[in-house]
């Protein structure tokens, strides 16, 4: 006779068990995957804000890097400390801003007639692209044996060769970087002054701008979410087209900025000047208060008086190298750039304070009073927290560039390649 075969299933307490075990293993992986998620995430954050204060600071760089081609050495970079861009005005512990002027090679064209109202072009080579409101002329004389920078007071489509320049007269003019070109370039009087702007030779070229600040802007347009992100932006000094104007609303604003990185939080520009007899140079982090000298805010840095020394005193060849106003603070005699950012991430990360890179200064000062190791420059007592790169919860980068544009050694005004062969004129 055969056993009989009773089945025999699991117990309570094994059942009990069983589920224990298989509760733990799938918390362990679920833990393993948060905590996998979570370092790829801020892996991936770090990445970002890398690649965002890179492209900020090779975007910024490679334009520094033309500033002052075919432009006097005293306009062609002009540092605006501390500002603020919703007063227009310096602020303490806000971003820098830089403005960047050099010639567009691209655009040229004879003068027929010049005055201090009005540019005139053979009616037989008219514009061929337009010329918008606030774009900066250097009009030259026959082999630039004289020169004016103007600006264009209206939009003038291609067609047309009258070309109206703005009237305002220096003084008046902005010193800001998003609003229209600032006094250096109203020098419309000089075309009434000398009638070499209207004679047969006198050219006329296109100097671009580019104007560098930090702003920033509502991250997801919903107001019961007041975060705000910061972004670098740039501004040409130009008005431009509209979603219902092409030739702009006659306005040169900040809404005539664009983009150009996201999330940098901070802009530091400091100077490094010429130096002689063996002495090492002069660094400059703009100064952070406008009001305590030296003045570093725009177009206000001229710590050698103009008057004093003639207009376009750097073009003076009995003025050597080893002079020592050669190494006074002035744009004439800036030879290195060195830009500064920082960039954080657009998502807090609630599970960390956040980095902070704010240092304490290292070593001392030089007998100048300037700190040339400190990491964030001139940037003193932080003040708005949009830009206080400290915790907050979020990932910080910090990068640093110091560039060298050789235009700024230029010590005279050339003309265009047209006035010297048979090349046809060519541009806008």
């Amino acid at each position: 006779m055969r056993p009989s075969l009773r089945s025999r299933g699991f117990t309570l307490v094994e059942l009990l068990i069983g589920a224990a075990v298989g509760a733990v293993v799938l918390l362990g992986i679920s833990l393993t995957f948060i905590s996998q998620a979570r370092q790829y995430q801020a892996h991936a954050s770090r990445r970002a804000i890398q690649a965002n204060a890179r492209q900020a600071l090779a975007f910024v760089g490679r334009i520094v890097r033309t500033a002052g081609y075919g432009v006097n050495p005293d306009r062609a970079v002009l540092a605006y400390d501390s500002y603020d861009v919703a007063s227009d005005s310096a602020a303490p512990g806000f971003p820098d801003a830089v403005v960047v002027h050099w010639r567009d090679p691209l655009f040229r064209r004879p003068v027929q007639s010049a005055n201090s109202t009005q540019l005139t072009l053979p009616a037989t080579q008219p514009l061929s692209e337009p010329l918008r409101q606030g774009q900066i002329l250097l009009v030259l004389c026959p082999l630039a044996r004289n020169h004016a920078f103007v600006t264009v007071a209206t939009y003038r489509n291609e067609g047309e060769f009258t070309i109206p320049l703005d009237s305002t007269l220096p003084a008046a003019a902005p010193n800001s970087p998003i609003h229209g070109p600032g006094r250096l370039f109203h020098e419309q009087d000089k075309l009434d002054s000398d009638t070499c702007f209207s004679a047969p030779g006198a050219q006329v070229v296109k100097v671009r701008r580019a104007a560098f600040y930090v702003a920033t802007f509502d991250s997801d347009g919903d107001p019961a979410t007041p975060e705000k992100t910061p972004y670098l932006m740039m501004n040409q000094g130009l008005d431009m087209p509209t979603d219902t104007q092409v030739q702009g609303d006659t306005v040169i604003d900040e809404n005539d900025s664009v983009p150009v990185a996201e999330g940098i939080e901070q802009f530091q520009v400091a100077y490094l000047l010429n130096s002689n007899n063996d002495n090492p140079p002069l660094i400059r982090g703009v100064n952070e208060s406008p009001m305590l000298p030296p003045t570093y805010y725009g177009e206000q840095w001229e710590r050698i008086d103009p008057v004093t020394l003639g207009a376009n005193w750097f073009f003076d060849p009995s003025i050597r190298f080893t002079d020592a106003r050669r190494t006074a603070d002035h744009p004439a005699n800036l030879r290195q750039v060195r830009l500064t950012v920082v960039a954080r991430s657009t998502v807090a990360d609630p599970d960390i304070r956040g980095d902070n890179l704010l240092t304490a200064t290292e070593g001392a000062p030089l007998p100048d009073g300037t700190v040339p190791w400190r990491q964030l420059e001139n940037l003193g007592t932080p003040g708005s927290p949009d830009f206080t790169p400290s915790g907050g919860h979020f990932y910080r980068v910090l990068l640093r560039e110091s560039i060298t544009s050789k235009n700024l050694m230029m010590n005279a005004q050339f003309p265009p390649v047209s006035f010297l062969s048979s090349t046809p004129v060519g541009g806008g």
